[in-house]
């Protein structure tokens, strides 16, 4: 049934129209069946992809010379990492926008069969209808992380969101919401899939969501919101069902190989990055990690031997971080909700139990016998609530590197004042995105926009 089903699914994307990829051969069968459903939203062709732009437009890479770009093939590498007016220069078919809503064709062709059917009200198809609304919730998520300015509640409900799909309906051209809407929509859908999925964590399927992948996914969100207290709630609720962390100690570490497989200790959710971008595959020769951060790594902190590699031009690279391919791990995992929690005691003046979580994390990714002489683990520690946040967020860059975080993390932070700057150099030339800058926010494809009529950002 699983083969026969999977099938199915490639001729539902081969036998579709331009805009999505999506219109089905109306002569196959609608799935109607657990298995039917498990099957389609277990596809990881369709599911557990995360769009690239933002990676490729974030401060922790570099291209070190000008025969490095020019060997660059891929438009939005180049365009992206020089923060470009036009990133897509007439790419059309962008799988950054099409993909997620692929994703959300597809969990809302889930959700309206289950209405349809009135199928029986069992934990089966709870399960199902989770999974289903944490995907669109998902989808929803990284498409306004992509696509929309970040959230500002004094401009949320005017500032401009995406196109909130609710229906399977293909011909149906739906404008785009505000942020506001954006975000409410989100918030529904992840909380309503943690009132159906089960409990925990689905150990040998993690591309698998539940109640603690639900809660995580709100606590990401409501931090990019700047909604601390909620964040902070959401990572308790998570912490609670699932807090394993991984011990670095006891991974096998190759030279130039992942120590992780696609079911990690620590990991809650999997998902990736849409493999394309030349600029964001691991072990890439023409970029390399920023030597700020790879530097930042002490001699006896696991990550930098467990994490990364140099490749034969010096450049270090990511081996994959809870994740055994060459594309980084963009899901959710008991590391990030740490730093959640740690970020948001920290921003209410709780400074030695900001750090506690901190050391929480740390300590399992040290070996005092890394250097001779052995050096023991020393807790870090905070002067001023100030002082514990900035430790926060100076860990949180170096303990989700390659996570794709980052660029959300930019435009938050910027937003309460933080000032940072991004700046490249190429051939002698400096190139800058300023804070708060309209190319914070990437540009609907332009097919997109032609065949729809909604209203295109501001670069």
């Amino acid at each position: 049934m699983k083969k026969t089903y999977i099938l199915i699914l490639l001729i539902f994307v081969l036998g579709c129209n331009k805009k999505l990829d999506l219109k089905p051969n109306s002569s196959l069968v609608i799935p109607t069946t657990v298995d039917d459903f498990e099957n389609l939203l277990d596809n990881a062709e369709i599911f557990n992809l995360s769009p690239a732009l933002a990676q490729m437009s974030a401060d922790e890479y570099y291209i070190p010379t000008q025969a490095d770009f020019q060997s660059i093939v891929l438009i939005p590498s180049r365009t992206c990492y020089l923060w470009e007016k036009d990133i897509f220069q007439g790419l059309t078919q962008v799988a950054d926008w099409r993909k997620p809503y692929a994703q959300i064709y597809y969990a809302n062709s889930v959700l309206d069969e289950l209405k349809r059917q009135d199928l029986e009200n069992t934990d089966a198809f709870k399960r199902i209808k989770g999974r289903a609304l944490f995907a669109r919730a998902y989808a929803f998520y990284e498409l306004a992380s992509t696509f929309a300015k970040a959230y500002n509640a004094s401009t949320a409900n005017s500032d401009l969101g995406i196109p909130l799909k609710l229906s399977s309906a293909i011909t149906q051209i739906v404008p785009r919401s505000t942020v506001q809407q954006t975000y409410d929509q989100i918030i529904a859908d992840a909380s309503e899939a943690a009132s159906l999925l089960q409990t925990d964590v689905v150990l040998n399927k993690r591309n698998r969501s539940s109640k603690v992948a639900a809660y995580a996914l709100l606590a990401r969100v409501y931090l990019s919101m700047r909604k601390y207290t909620e964040a902070e709630d959401n990572a308790d609720k998570a912490l609670s069902i699932f807090s394993t962390l991984t011990n670095y100690n006891a991974l096998p570490v190759d030279p130039t190989l992942s120590s992780f497989s696609l079911n990690s200790t620590e990991v809650i959710y999997f998902s990736r990055i849409t493999d394309y971008s030349e600029t964001t595959l691991s072990r890439g020769t023409l970029f390399g990690i920023l030597p700020s951060i790879v530097n930042s790594f002490e001699a006896n902190d696991l990550r930098k031997t467990v994490w990364l590699a140099q490749n034969a031009n010096g450049n270090w690279y990511s081996k994959g971080i809870n994740n055994n391919g060459r594309t980084p791990f963009t899901g959710l995992a008991t590391d990030e909700l740490l730093l959640i929690k740690a970020e948001c005691l920290a921003r209410r003046n709780q400074s030695q139990d900001a750090m506690d979580m901190v050391n929480r994390l740390l300590i399992t990714r040290w070996n005092p016998n890394a250097s001779n002489p052995a050096k023991p683990y020393q807790p870090i520690t905070a002067s001023s609530p100030a002082d514990a946040l900035d430790k926060v967020l100076q860990e949180r860059r170096k303990s989700l590197l390659w996570r794709s975080v980052r660029w959300t993390d930019l435009k938050r932070l910027n937003l309460e004042g933080r000032n940072i700057v991004l700046t490249r150099n190429l051939n002698g030339t400096t190139y800058t995105l300023e804070p708060n800058s309209p190319r914070y926010v990437m540009p609907i494809p332009d097919d997109e926009i032609g065949f729809t009529g909604i209203q295109q950002n501001i670069r």
